[in-house]
């Protein structure tokens, strides 16, 4: 094997050994202390490797091995509508994109620092991905999962420190200690004699006192804000885990059999990979009139009533709990529901309807449902007459909507297509043509493309507390969730759809970024799923109670209020950007010499030129001033002519021409082509003009 080879196959056995090693730090296994040590073999081809191609067979293997584990169940939202191989095509777009536009470059920047700044590479890396992970949140496609802060859920007080510097600040720390371990692994492997100097040993200072600073704060926090919790005004608030197979369509007759699409080969053998339906139990017994819907809300019905017994300020319901939008129907059918008629109804959008209404009026409390919220088009030019947002509704206990949300952080290809909302591109040509042939192709694939809210809603409950809903994908943006808690919500609901992936990996992912919106702004959360996970997690992170995944259930949870502001939630992702400072420090520092040299090399290239410049015009003036003393003024030679005696020596006219051309010809060829062909005693006379017209003016200033 040559030396190339060999090298390229020990950055595919570190890339794969750092991705399987970090892989065991998230769900299921949840081995937290892995991510301190499983990015030291990646940290070592960042400093080490020499060529482009390097870093980028790096990146791949990585982040195939370790996303394409992590995101699996991201194939199975389209598996239930399209073929596998396009399927596994979204998939595998997703780790091209995260390869290109991230972590591709988040080395290649941190490999040139490193080699340029070798006694700071310790920090360039944490630095420059911790900035990396930021932009992963940034955008349409922003897709912040994997985010290795996250590895760290379960280690309360390492993550306390959240409520200041936030997720992105835990990912900081997990990212230096092992730039760290791998910058002394090299400082060994190059046998470098540590104790010589003192400053070998700052990034082991640096660590292991930060470190203690963190854990220190984090126990000191935990026990504070257990105490406050202790204190603290709460309310109870019942969740209700309705455990419905989504990908069983609404308005198809019930059958309680799991979803199947019974493929045969490779599309058989994925859709029994991935689709695995019969986690879904059904208790209802199919009888072929009924849809799914209304099998669905009355399941939902019915664990509200029990819930509603221990008498909670609140009910809520996972994400579009119904399908059928709650308000819609309700203000165009007030008076059948008020009076009961729609009880008998066979349009199943209204009589679904009026099972949740009279549900909500016999519990004779407060709702927030999940629902799609349908609104009238303004636009007299619009092609749908109807917006539809996914959203929530406050409802009271006699059924009037109090309050609504509709959904601003929309899922990319998922809920909202690329540009939907820009107008100017839109309607301009060639644009609106380019885009509506790719949205024909996301409608192919089973995409939908939902209406953005614009507000961040805040409710007030008549009980004398605020609160805030945000759903599903919302809830992995800590920049975007901590708006709500600023703006004056005591606690915070997550409402979630995860069950259309049927993996528990899926679920568990979704709930633990919960624990650290809970941390960052110090507030109960409350994450409510369709078939999981739903449960309720403190101010300080700790999983207080959760429902078993995959059956239909209710829990109640006595919530803690709090309307103190955190840092991070007053600040925001301060601390990423002081990480962009250090970015911007470390470049310039890495490019410093080369600017020197540039600079330098620029201004003798300058001075050369306007050098050259004033040679050329002082020799042409030279020239010019030689030309006269040597010809002989032509009124001179005529009037010699006129006075010579002898009259056949006078030239004829064309001797005259002939002469006149000859010496044109000739001063062309004396003609210097640069100011080096001009006699060196002329060169050096306007040099010394030069000189002293320099002097001079030194003189006078």
């Amino acid at each position: 094997m040559s030396k190339n080879n060999s090298y390229i196959l020990g950055i595919i056995i570190l890339s794969a050994l750092s991705a399987l090693l970090l892989i065991p730090a998230f769900p299921p296994l949840n081995i937290f202390p892995m991510s301190f040590i499983a990015l030291a073999p990646l940290n070592i081809i960042i400093y080490k490797a020499n060529k482009i191609r390097y870093y980028i067979i790096s990146a791949a293997i990585f982040i195939l091995v370790f996303f394409g584990y992590l995101l699996m169940w991201v194939s199975a939202f389209m598996l239930k509508e399209t073929e596998a191989s396009i399927a596994f095509l979204a998939l595998f777009t997703i780790l091209f994109l995260l390869v290109l536009l991230f972590y591709l470059p988040a080395m290649l920047l941190s490999g040139f620092i490193s080699k340029r700044l070798p006694q700071f590479r310790f920090i360039a890396i944490p630095v420059i991905f911790t900035f990396m992970e930021y932009m992963r949140h940034v955008g349409f496609i922003g897709f912040p999962w994997g985010i290795v802060g996250y590895s760290q859920w379960n280690f309360l007080p390492f993550i306390q420190i959240a409520d200041t510097i936030g997720l992105l600040g835990i990912s900081f720390f997990i990212y230096f200690t092992n730039a760290v371990i791998s910058h002394y692994i090299l400082l060994y492997a190059d046998k470098i004699d540590i104790k010589k100097d003192r400053k070998n040993y700052l990034p082991a200072i640096i660590l292991v006192s930060s470190f203690a600073v963190i854990l220190i704060y984090g126990i000191a926090k935990l026990n504070l804000e257990e105490s406050r919790r202790l204190r603290a005004n709460k309310t109870k608030i019942a969740l209700i885990q309705k455990s419905f197979d989504p990908n069983n369509y609404w308005r198809e007759i019930y059958t309680g059999e799991p979803y199947r699409r019974n493929s045969g080969g490779i599309q058989g053998f994925a859709e029994n990979f991935l689709l695995k339906s019969d986690k879904f139990k059904s208790a209802e017994i199919p009888d072929g009139t009924t849809q799914n819907g209304t099998i669905s809300v009355k399941r939902v019905a019915n664990l509200a009533k029990d819930a509603a017994l221990s008498q909670p300020s609140l009910i809520v319901y996972p994400e579009s709990v119904t399908m059928d939008s709650y308000s819609f129907y309700f203000n165009r059918n007030k008076e059948l529901y008020q009076y009961g008629l729609a009880s008998n109804s066979t349009y199943p959008a209204i009589y679904n309807t009026f099972i949740l209404y009279d549900m909500i009026r016999e519990t004779q409390t407060y709702h927030l449902l999940g629902t799609p919220i349908i609104k009238e088009n303004t636009n007299e030019n619009a092609y749908n007459n109807y917006e539809y947002y996914n959203g929530m509704e406050f409802i009271d206990y006699r059924g009037e909507v109090l309050d609504e949300y509709s959904k601003i952080k929309l899922v990319p290809g998922g809920e909202a297509y690329p540009f939907q909302d820009n107008e100017f591109l839109l309607n301009t040509f060639p644009f609106k043509n380019i885009i509506n042939f790719m949205y024909q192709q996301f409608d192919k694939a089973g995409a939908s493309k939902w209406n953005r809210g614009k507000k961040i809603t805040v409710f007030n409950h008549p009980r004398g507390y605020t609160f805030s809903g945000l759903i599903c994908y919302e809830s992995a943006f800590g920049d975007f969730v901590r708006q709500f808690a600023y703006n004056g919500a005591e606690t915070l609901a997550v409402i979630t759809e995860d069950a259309w992936s049927y993996s528990d990996e899926s679920l568990l992912q979704h709930f633990y970024m919960s624990v650290f919106r809970a941390i960052e702004n110090r507030r109960d959360l409350i994450h409510n799923g369709n078939s999981g996970v739903t449960g309720h997690i403190s101010s300080s992170g700790k999983i207080i109670s959760t429902i078993p995944f995959w059956q239909p259930d209710y829990m109640i949870a006595n919530v803690a209020l709090n309307n103190k502001i955190t840092i991070y939630t007053r600040f925001g992702e301060w601390f990423v950007w002081l990480c962009f400072i250090a970015i911007l420090l470390l470049t310039f520092f890495s490019v410093k010499k080369d600017f020197i040299r540039f600079k330098k090399s620029l201004k003798e290239k300058i001075s050369a030129i306007i050098l050259r410049i004033k040679l050329n015009k002082r020799l042409k003036k030279k020239s010019k001033k030689n030309e006269i003393k040597n010809d002989k003024p032509s009124g001179e030679k005529v009037h010699s002519y006129i006075n010579n005696d002898n009259a056949d020596e006078l030239p004829t006219l064309d001797d005259i021409e002939a002469s006149v051309k000859s010496v044109k010809i000739e001063k062309e060829k004396k003609k210097p082509s640069s100011i080096f062909d001009e006699p060196i005693t002329d060169i050096y006379s306007v040099l010394d003009d030069i000189m002293e017209e320099n002097n001079e003016k030194k003189y006078r200033n």
